[in-house]
Order: structure tokens, then sequence, then C-alpha cells
């Protein structure tokens, strides 16, 4: 079985580029495959994890970056359309560990609350104040439209912009003896609008096994996993091969008691794309197996 997605890693290991491009003022040098995600160049070669990634495919824009002033999404630009151009990220809005008055206000108006959504919401801001100083509240949630956001319902981030736009900047610290009744700065919103604070996906142990899904390339069929000892032994790196037979609850679904669908397919696929077994070890060796290599027939 072939998935086109880990074909895609091993052959841009082979095809890597040298490209450099600037990134927040600061001139920049990459190797890797010109096809290859923004995203993932930022976040994981340039430890740039204030640029979230919530999907993948330009819909939530978490991503949103700045290409030469203008928002992308960085996970549908390619390394290659950012060659000899200047990148901004959220970690780039700050002079000098100075907040600027945009993150100020966020942090004022409570606009930054679980913080995913909050440093493509900066960036699409900000490209929206440098181009139009004194926008309305319809061209404010027109300019931010394409960044999702799941906590505040948006309107403490439009008036996050607006008073921007209307250079009436409150303090996120209530003078003293004014502070009950106040708003006052999320505890850890500078860590929120700056794109310092660390979620799940952008760090891990240094010694972390990776896990490689295998999956069907069929809409339909049956297969057989046979002895994966041989393969295991072939490839040191490999920790584990993991089939339906170890998983112990082998099914998920969205309603608590109908859970229908398997976690790895037990002996037969129903849709392109199923999973069907998944490699565990070190990321280098996992990547690299050949899908022929398999016991899978």
């Amino acid at each position: 079985m072939n998935d086109p997605r880990q074909t895609g890693l091993r052959s841009a290991a082979n095809d890597a580029a040298r490209i450099s491009f600037r990134v927040n003022g600061r001139e920049r040098e990459v190797v890797a495959h010109p096809a290859t995600r923004l995203s993932e160049v930022l976040r994981e070669q340039l430890g740039l994890t204030g640029t979230k990634v919530g999907c993948d495919a330009g819909d939530c824009g978490a991503c949103t970056v700045l290409l030469e002033g203008r928002q992308v999404c960085s996970c549908l630009t390619a390394l290659a359309q950012v060659s000899g151009r200047e990148v901004v990220t959220v970690e780039g809005l700050a002079a000098h560990d100075e907040l600027s008055v945009l993150q100020r206000s966020f942090l004022a108006h409570g606009a930054a609350q679980c913080g995913a959504c909050t440093p493509g919401m900066l960036i699409a801001a900000a490209e929206l104040l440098r181009t139009n100083a004194a926008p309305s509240e319809e061209e404010v949630l027109d300019a931010l439209g394409g960044v999702l956001c799941r906590c505040t319902g948006y309107r403490k981030i439009v008036e996050a912009v607006l008073a921007v736009a209307r250079h009436e900047i409150e303090s996120p610290h209530p003078p003293a003896g004014a502070a009950v009744g106040s708003r006052i700065a999320k505890l850890d919103g500078t860590q929120k609008v700056t794109g310092r604070e660390i979620y799940g996906a952008d760090d891990y142990p240094r010694d972390s096994l990776w896990l490689r899904v295998v999956r069907s390339p069929h809409a339909r069929g049956e297969f057989r996993i046979g002895d994966v000892q041989p393969l295991l032994r072939r490839y040191p790196g490999l920790a584990a091969v993991l089939t339906a037979a170890d998983v112990p609850e082998n099914s998920f679904g969205i309603f608590p008691q109908v859970k229908d669908q398997p976690v790895l397919a037990p002996g037969h696929v129903r849709f392109c794309g199923e999973a069907v077994l998944a490699l565990v070890g070190a990321r280098s060796e996992v990547m690299a197996i050949p899908e022929s290599e398999l016991p899978m027939e």
C-alpha cells in the first residue's frame, strides 16, 4: 500500500534545496524541498511555534503570516514562494520585547483567550491597520474573516482592533484602588499575544518516538498482515508495528455509545485512506521504510 503523503516525505528528503528568505527582519536559510509548507519550515526548522496549525487546509487561518506585507495561510504557501522575500510572524510584531500597540490592545480587551487563533488574528489585524488606519467595524470583520475563533465570539477582538484605530488604548492593568469591577489582563495573555505560549504540538521530549500511519489506497478490500518480526529485525530503529489486534478498544466515533469506526482496520478497509497499521520508532527509520517491505497482502 502506498500513502502519497509518506511518499512525498521521502522524495522531499531527496530533492531538498537551499532557500533563503527574511523572517521578522532577519535573513534565514533553510534546506528543504521547495514544496514544503511554509508553516512546517517556520515551526520545525526555525522554531517559530507562534504560528499555529489548526487544519493544514487553509480553512482556519491560525497559521496566517505576512508575506511581503500581505496575509497568507502559511500552510498553503510553498517554501519556494518565499525565496528572497519578507515574512513576518507573530514573533515579529513586538519590537525589542516591547509589545506593539495592537498586542497591548488585545490584552486590554481580553481578546486572547485560549490563544490558538490569536497569532493569526494579530497578523490579519496588523495588515488591515497598515493599509487602513481608520477602518470601520465592517472592514475589521472582513479583514479578520479568514481567521476562525472558538472562544471569544469575536467581539473582544473587533473591539481591540477598533480601539487601536481610534487611538483609545486601555491599560491592561487598572490603577491602584480601581481594580474591583475592572477588567484585568489575562495572567498568561502576554505569552499568547507574543507567540511564546507552548501548546502540545509546539514541543516534545527529545527522545520521543514517532508514529507513522499507513493508510489504504483502495476504497474497499480485504487484507492480511503477516509476521512483523522480520521487519523489526531489519530496522533496529523500529520499536513496534501496531495493528488492530494491538488496540484494546478498537473503535471510536462522535457519539459516546455508538463507536462504529475502527482505530486500525481489522482485516478489511471501507474507504480510501483508512488507517491499516502504524509504525512506531525513530523518525528517520519509520519515515524511510518502503511500504513494499511491509508484511501485508
